[in-house]
């Protein structure tokens, strides 16, 4: 990886609360995936962003936005759910960054999904990953992963009112979603998603708005809390 992006994505890493002395074990890990993402991509179609640079502040920095714009949702947080997974972001990178979680990366595309299965094979992370070649909608109806989740999370997939709708009954009882947004799409989609949200006995609520390194953005995120068992 380039320096000026090493420095970076350092930096980001112990913004996010991530102990320091983790980072080079992760460090070596995010970039043997950058580089079985750059060996796959021409034939599984899994990013536009290239560079290095690119790939730690648009890709890590932005995966690991979570845990600073919504610590408590990752907190107690075993089961994780990622959603609409693509190449494997934001679901890798959390497992990458914290060892206690089990993921669930959920991909519809087959090619993507394989290649999912195959990077957290080669990363280590395999005993803490399944990978699901099937849309978010069909598992809620699935007795193996509804409401097994206490987090669900998807990143550049949908419009809110949808995700609430097709992931809903994967959210375990007081677990929750975190809907990864810029702050112009929670502007534009917050109305239909507290609609969606109110339909189901659902919360959201917003987080603030989280700067990424490297002039790459703003990150804001819609939080959707299910009921706790009783409730």
């Amino acid at each position: 990886m380039c320096h000026r992006a090493a420095i970076q994505a350092g930096e980001y890493w112990s913004s996010c609360g991530l102990p320091a002395s983790a980072w080079p074990g992760a460090r070596s890990a995010l970039e043997r995936y950058r580089r079985l993402i750059a060996e796959h991509n021409a034939e599984a179609g899994l990013t536009a962003i290239e560079s290095a640079e690119g790939f730690y502040v648009k890709h890590v920095a932005d995966s690991l936005s979570l845990l600073r714009a919504l610590p408590g949702a990752i907190e107690g947080a075993s089961s994780v759910a990622d959603v609409g997974a693509g190449a494997g972001l934001p679901g890798v990178v959390l497992a990458v960054a914290l060892p206690g979680i089990t993921l669930t990366a959920v991909e519809s595309n087959r090619r993507k999904a394989a290649f999912v299965a195959l990077a957290t094979k080669e990363l280590g992370l395999g005993g803490r990953v399944e990978v699901v070649a099937r849309r978010s909608r069909e598992l809620g109806h699935d007795p193996r992963y509804a409401r097994r989740f206490d987090l669900v999370v998807a990143r550049a997939v949908a419009p809110s009112a949808k995700l609430i709708r097709d992931c809903r009954l994967l959210i375990a009882d007081g677990g929750s979603a975190a809907l990864y947004k810029t702050p112009a799409g929670v502007s534009a989609e917050l109305d239909l998603a507290r609609r969606e949200a109110d339909r189901h006995a659902m919360i959201v609520r917003t987080s603030g708005v989280i700067e990424l390194p490297g002039g790459a953005g703003r990150r804001q995120f819609i939080q959707v809390l299910a009921p706790a068992a009783g409730d």
